[in-house]
């Protein structure tokens, strides 16, 4: 990477956890601060807001290096308005849900519909790079499986464990997918990917495998319990 892009990396870096950070506050209850709580709340989600702009100008200077060329504007946006969410949502799972998801009350429906977007995000990327809509269509319907029963009483049994089947197996194909089209798109001469970078593999096949294991856990344990 040139020189004159580093301090773009490490920006890019403050801002990814400035978000996080950021919204840990403004989601956390300071009864200590008394009558200067609701500020600080709102002056954390000011925080939030400039440190996804922080990120999303570091990325749309190191766009041409990571991806060889920038993505047009309004996908960029939505990009950058995605990761923010998914810091966000890390965020209330921790303060709002004490980190299970399983114990989240009232901000169960709101956790649910955000994985929801994430995993449909995901499958926009995998038709996008790769033109198979049947993978995008196995994240899709898997991540409604695994949400739906959880909403709607009545359905049976086996929906849940189908719907965790069904997304693992898009997740599993989707990695391959995209590390197949990089690897090609990689052969061609001055072309670059940001699913070619070794680094960039090892953090999503560790964050997809922590995924589901967080989903599969709990399930495995209590059909396992007499």
């Amino acid at each position: 990477m040139p020189q004159r892009l580093l301090p773009y990396r490490t920006a890019s870096f403050v801002g990814f956890v400035g978000i996080f950070l950021f919204a840990v506050i403004a989601l956390a209850r300071l009864p200590a601060l008394g009558p200067a709580e609701t500020p600080v709340h709102s002056l954390a989600w000011i925080g939030v807001v400039a440190a996804a702009v922080i990120m999303g100008r570091a990325w749309w200077n190191l766009a041409p290096e990571i991806f060889g060329t920038r993505m047009p504007l309004a996908p960029f946006v939505l990009l950058v308005l995605f990761v923010g969410w998914v810091c966000v949502w890390f965020a209330i799972v921790l303060v709002k849900c004490e980190g299970s998801i399983r114990t989240c009350g009232p901000w169960r429906l709101a956790l649910d519909v955000g994985a929801f977007a994430m995993w449909a995000t995901l499958a926009w990327v995998v038709w996008w790079r790769t033109r198979r809509w049947l993978i995008a269509a196995l994240l899709v319907l898997g991540s409604i499986g695994t949400r739906l029963p959880i909403h709607v009483p009545g359905l049976p049994p086996w929906t849940r464990p189908l719907g965790i089947i069904v997304l693992s197996s898009g997740l599993i194909l989707a990695l391959v997918a995209l590390f197949s089209s990089a690897a090609k798109a990689h052969a061609e001469p001055g072309s670059h990917t940001l699913f070619a970078a070794g680094w960039f593999r090892v953090v999503l096949i560790v964050a997809a495998l922590g995924t589901l294991l967080i989903l599969s856990v709990p399930y495995l344990l209590s059909w396992l319990t007499p």
